[in-house]
């Protein structure tokens, strides 16, 4: 047995000074079995948190990795949390390691770049690869996926789904998030449902994009009307906006980020053949106790809340903590894989060339 196996796990943080790296230190400081190794980031600030912690402080990869190969530091894993932009450069750095890695989402801003990133883990048997699409750890998603699972909805026909909220005006002080290929609503926000949608229902194949107006000087898509089309023949419907003061989107309907108002409103419903059902209520419509000749729009239809059981009101982020030192461990497989962060990048840009041409644009295979 390995010897990390029997102690907690080591862990360093790449960007702890950043809003998602806050979460993950906040996470790895709780867990019982993982420890704080080391904290690596720019900002001044990360120097008095590390002190504070009594651990190293870093201010490059370079840095770090240089006293970890001398044996000057003890660590198991890495969690890679930077800009996007950053996550290709910085994760190829730790390939061949043998430290586990962790990478917040998006995997790349690129297809390209993920696909390099991939050959490059493929290639190394010593470390174990996770991308942070933190919400596969929900309970609200699990939850879904185990109705999905069990075929309660019978046949998926249709999703449709809103994310709209207005993001505070400092947001956009941070310089990448105003940056094409950095920031805006489709790789910030529209990545984790790309994720969420394909981890219920799979690939999606095709993609129609339309761009609302701009409400900010910025480059960045800010609202976008997206229309697609899975591999297994379901069809969807999202609207993302940044600009709108509105009720509906992940953060305000799940409470999942808690740095963000939760007002508990339904954003995303899932229909079948047998039924349907939203999130955050969790209540599935069916008609599964009637006979087959009641099953139809004349008569009511009945009402079950029993998928809202699995909601455990864990942060997500904890839960992904958890998998993420089982999976270092070997004692399952990561949820989600390079190939799964992939795959939602090659939405994104499948997304932006739709919005470039005005056609519909099928998502890359690989």
């Amino acid at each position: 047995m390995a010897e990390h196996l029997q102690r907690p796990l080591s862990i360093a943080i790449v960007g702890s000074s950043g809003f998602i790296g806050q979460y993950h230190l906040q996470h790895v400081l709780q867990e019982k079995d993982s420890e704080l190794a080391a904290l690596i980031d720019t900002a001044p600030s990360v120097a008095t948190t590390a002190m504070q912690h009594d651990v190293p402080h870093f201010k490059n990869v370079d840095e770090f990795l240089e006293a970890y190969k001398s044996g000057d530091l003890a660590v198991d894993a890495v969690i890679l949390a930077t800009p996007t932009h950053t996550h290709v450069t910085l994760a190829q750095s730790f390939v061949g390691s043998g430290l586990s890695l962790l990478i917040e989402k998006p995997l790349s801003v690129t297809g390209g770049d993920g696909k390099s990133l991939l050959a490059l883990s493929k290639q190394d048997t010593r470390g174990v690869y996770m991308v942070g699409h933190h919400r596969r750890h929900n309970a609200y998603v699990k939850a879904i996926k185990d109705v999905l699972d069990k075929k309660k909805l019978g046949d998926i026909v249709a999703v449709n789904g809103v994310w709209a909220a207005r993001k505070h005006d400092a947001y956009y002080d941070i310089p990448w998030h105003t940056q094409v290929g950095a920031g805006g609503v489709i790789l910030t926000n529209a990545i984790h449902d790309f994720d969420m949608l394909q981890y219920w229902l799979g690939d999606i194949a095709e993609v129609f994009a339309m761009e609302g107006p701009k409400r900010r000087p910025y480059a960045v898509d800010s609202t976008v009307q997206l229309i697609f089309k899975f591999s297994s023949g379901v069809i969807g419907s999202f609207l993302l906006t940044d600009s709108s003061a509105s009720h509906v989107s992940w953060e305000a309907g799940t409470g999942d980020i808690p740095a963000f108002s939760s007002i508990g409103e339904d954003f995303l419903t899932i229909f079948g053949t047998n039924g349907s059902i939203s999130v955050p209520s969790l209540i599935r419509y069916h008609y599964d106790d009637r006979p087959e000749n009641e099953k139809n729009w004349k008569f009511p239809l009945q009402k079950d809340p029993d998928a809202m059981a699995a909601v455990d009101g864990i942060p997500a982020f904890a839960h992904q903590l958890k998998h993420f030192i089982a999976a270092t461990r070997h004692e399952v497989e990561p949820n989600c894989s390079v190939e799964d962060g992939l795959r939602a990048v090659l939405v994104t840009e499948a997304v932006f060339r739709s919005l470039k041409t005005g056609k519909p644009s099928l998502v890359e295979k690989f």
